[in-house]
């Protein structure tokens, strides 16, 4: 199984005031404060914000890249599984001829092949596992990347203030799927039940992301 991990570090800076004195002064009958008007205290107004959505699982399902790469790294997977699958099969022959061998050299050396084979699948498993950690975290770096040049590229060109991700059903069928209904009834975070199409940009990051990998892979 593929795992990767991602450390957050934070710092708090406080900052302190320092007063000087300055040479002395007639003391005077302190001002009142000017009266503030109605209209200071009041927030600025932004006239104009907007914010869109895209559907992150349709993303996903329709990127060209993030559906070639899986499949890649998958591939690579199991070709790197072969040699460790074909190891293991082989300790686990020593094993059964272990127990029917009679006790002398014989049965002596399978216990020294075993010992042997078993520190070999246990370096395989784990360069193994190293070496598709790699790959999944490169894919998943390069596959954010992409998906945030295009997200930002969409979010100016529209003027909007925000572009927020979201995971919902793709097709009709897991719309109707009642495990789907379920999840959306119990959202992790904010998530939208319904999306104005003029706000709703999946269609267009995908066609952004194919666009530049089409370009990329003639």
């Amino acid at each position: 199984m593929v795992r990767w991990s991602a450390a957050v570090a934070g710092t708090l800076a406080v900052v302190g005031a320092a007063f000087v004195a300055g040479a002395a002064v007639p003391e005077k009958a302190p001002k009142p404060p000017d009266a503030v008007k109605a209209d200071a205290a009041k927030p600025p107004l932004v006239v104009g914000q907007k914010t869109g959505y895209f559907n992150m699982a349709k993303v996903m399902r329709e990127y060209k890249r993030a559906k070639t790469s899986a499949a890649t790294l998958s591939a690579h997977k199991d070709r790197l599984l072969v040699n460790l699958n074909g190891m293991r099969a082989m300790y686990e022959y020593l094993q059964a001829a272990h127990k029917t061998a009679p006790v002398g050299p014989r049965r002596d050396q399978i216990e020294t092949d075993m010992r042997l084979i078993a520190r070999r699948v246990e370096d395989l498993d784990r360069d193994t596992q190293k070496l598709l950690n790699e790959r999944a975290t490169a894919f998943i770096t390069g596959l954010y990347d992409e998906l945030y040049a295009a997200a930002e590229g969409l979010a100016r060109e529209n003027n909007l203030s925000a572009l927020l991700a979201y995971p919902d059903a793709v097709t009709r069928e897991d719309r109707d799927n009642p495990f789907i209904k379920e999840l959306k009834l119990k959202p992790p975070a904010l998530q939208p039940f319904y999306v104005e199409s003029s706000v709703e940009f999946s269609d267009e990051i995908v066609r952004r992301l194919n666009e530049k990998f089409d370009a990329e892979n003639p």
